[in-house]
């Protein structure tokens, strides 16, 4: 509102809105109450979750832009999140499964589009033998905070299934989509989602192990999503 006579709001509402429109709005959530039972708590606020699971390390830094040469000289756009393998990954925001598999430059890697189609969420680099969590498949819907796959090394090889990277750590990355024609192309825009991944380690899902598998502890229903599913 106080931008509103600028000129320029327009603009700065599409691009700010593309980005944080995933992270802030209404939802409805489980959450401990605090005597070893479970709430059902609604608001307005924080509703994407770090990529990487409660409970887990990680370390990174602001690697945007770096370089990069394997295969041919390009810049890296995302962050990579230092830890260990198989720890969880989890979706950022709820979404679709819109590509996974092989690629030589990420490994076993994971692409999610939020429902509205504004981002595209890349993780890279996932485990070997083992990247997806069960259930994961392309077009399958994912919500927030699900987890989706595990932290591994593998990529940099034009053989499937192996582990080319020298530390285990995640690729993260954030794609704008104005338009379809962007997706892949020459101008893809992709940011540095590296003060985002701080943001968001203040908001990380607490996961469960069940025979060897992870799970997310408490449900989560993003009513924004909701009403643009149904609308």
């Amino acid at each position: 509102d106080l931008m509103s006579e600028n000129g320029y709001y327009a603009f700065y509402k599409e691009a700010y809105g593309a980005v944080l429109s995933g992270i802030l709005g209404e939802y409805t959530k489980a959450a401990p109450d605090g005597e070893g039972g479970i709430k059902v708590v609604e608001g307005y606020g924080m509703k994407a979750y770090s990529p990487v699971a409660e409970g887990f390390w990680f370390s990174h830094y602001d690697d945007f832009g770096v370089s990069r040469s394997y295969g041919y000289k390009r810049r890296h756009l995302g962050n990579d999140l230092m830890g260990s393998i198989g720890t969880p990954i989890v979706a950022i925001e709820g979404g679709t499964v819109e590509a996974l598999g092989w690629n030589r430059y990420g490994g076993w890697r994971l692409g999610i589009r939020s429902h509205d189609k504004k981002r595209s969420y890349y993780y890279a680099h996932l485990r070997k033998d083992r990247p997806y969590a069960k259930g994961i498949a392309e077009g399958v819907t994912v919500k927030p905070g699900q987890v989706i796959g595990y932290m591994g090394m593998t990529g940099y090889s034009t053989k499937e299934n192996v582990n080319g990277m020298n530390v285990p750590h995640l690729h993260f990355g954030m794609q704008l989509v104005f338009d379809e024609s962007q997706k892949e192309c020459n101008s893809e825009i992709w940011i540095d989602v590296y003060n985002i991944v701080r943001l968001l380690n203040n908001h990380r899902s607490s996961v469960k192990k069940i025979d060897g598998i992870y799970t997310r502890v408490y449900p989560f229903v993003d009513l924004d999503t909701q009403m643009l599913l149904e609308g």
